[in-house]
């Protein structure tokens, strides 16, 4: 039975995904200021939410300035993340992507358009290409976030973190926002489309860390620190 019910809700979040990247496209093609941005967040994320049986409970969302330029860090363990935080922050976001997404047909183009960020790990000078786009991304005052473990989690746990984040806060000279999200497994297990429950997600925000706050810090050691604080949320 989960399973049929699974499959109604991946075919309504399809056809509702298909027709929001449809509305983003035209809006983007009539040069609409953000328009791409404000179905993300105004539109598709709130739907597919509703569709997926998905309440959200934010804590710490007073520590966010709206006004401040962040580079947002938050665990990651289900597509169900991308939704939740395009919904809940208080800002338009903007996601690094690995490049694999820009193959899914109209899924990339999309990404591009919107002007979120590609990056190739497996290629070093293409990778530092990416987070000096992305730097300037935040100079331009837009709020980029990245899953620093660089994939999902496997078996819900925090992963290691790769360094590609950190390289990117003190390229751009903006606080880190650390976020850890729970419940997000439960609601859409990773790697288990037809295992999905309605649920609650708890989005926690921990205070900001300046870079001031990192500077004195070898590259481990900034890691290890910004990890335990989100390990701890």
């Amino acid at each position: 039975m989960r399973a049929v019910i699974s499959s109604i809700k991946l075919f309504f979040f399809g056809l509702w995904s298909f027709l929001s990247i449809v509305l983003g496209a035209i809006l983007n093609l009539i040069q609409i200021p953000n328009g791409m941005e404000w179905v993300a967040k105004h539109l598709w994320s709130p739907v597919a939410l509703f569709v997926m049986q998905t309440r959200i409970k934010v804590e710490g969302f007073d520590k966010i300035d709206p006004k401040e330029n962040y580079l947002i860090m938050a665990n990651h363990n289900s597509f169900i993340d991308i939704p939740v935080l395009f919904k809940t922050l208080p800002f338009y976001t903007y996601f690094i992507a690995k490049k694999e997404l820009r193959k899914i047909p109209l899924l990339g183009w999309y990404i591009k358009a919107y002007g979120m960020i590609y990056i190739d790990r497996s290629d070093r000078t293409k990778a530092k290409q990416s987070i000096a786009i992305a730097s300037s991304l935040i100079q331009k005052g837009k709020h980029v976030i990245i899953f620093p473990e660089g994939t999902k989690s496997k078996d819900g746990n925090l992963g290691p973190f790769k360094k590609g984040g950190f390289h990117l806060a003190a390229q751009a000279g903006v606080p880190i926002l650390p976020i850890k999200l729970h419940g997000a497994r439960n609601v859409w297990p990773n790697k288990q489309p037809f295992n999905l429950s309605r649920g609650k997600i708890e989005v926690v925000i921990a205070d900001p860390i300046y870079p001031e706050t990192l500077e004195n810090m070898i590259l481990d050691d900034q890691i290890m620190h910004i990890r335990n604080i989100i390990d701890n949320l």
